[in-house]
């Protein structure tokens, strides 16, 4: 059953041969191989179709992954909105820095007066005679 056809082209014609049922095939599509994208994809297709079904162990966990993010987003949004509108601990830290730094400066006032007290009872009792040699005169370095 072979049949013999002429192709029409404007340079030569040529006879093409073809068999009756293999055109036939090809027009009903049953010869064409499928794609690889059709033969990857169908398994993980019924894959996906027979575990994502409530009841389901794929199905249960995606679900629980998507109330966490929603819960979680909720908590987000909420610190935030708390913060926002309640926080009141940065006026509180806010003054305790203040009255640190009061106290720190008292504290450095304290101690230059009583440092300079200490110069001056050392200076009182400062004997320039007592730091020359015995029988020499009183170098110049030790005099006020």
């Amino acid at each position: 059953s072979r049949a013999l056809q002429w192709s029409i082209s404007p340079r030569v014609a040529q006879p093409l041969v073809t068999h009756a049922g293999t055109m036939a095939q090809q027009i009903e599509g049953s010869a064409a191989k499928p794609s690889l994208f059709s033969r990857v994809g169908t398994p993980i297709a019924n894959f996906a179709r027979s575990n994502l079904r409530p009841g389901a162990g794929l199905y249960s966990l995606g679900f629980g992954v998507a109330a966490g993010v929603a819960i979680s987003g909720l908590v987000y949004v909420g610190r935030t909105f708390q913060v926002m509108l309640f926080d009141h601990e940065y006026y509180k830290l806010q003054s305790r820095k203040r009255y640190y730094e009061k106290q720190l400066i008292f504290t450095r006032e304290q101690e230059e007066t009583q440092s300079a007290h200490y110069l001056a009872s050392m200076a009182a009792e400062y004997d320039p005679a007592a730091t020359r040699m015995p029988f020499k005169p009183l170098d110049a370095k030790y005099r006020f």
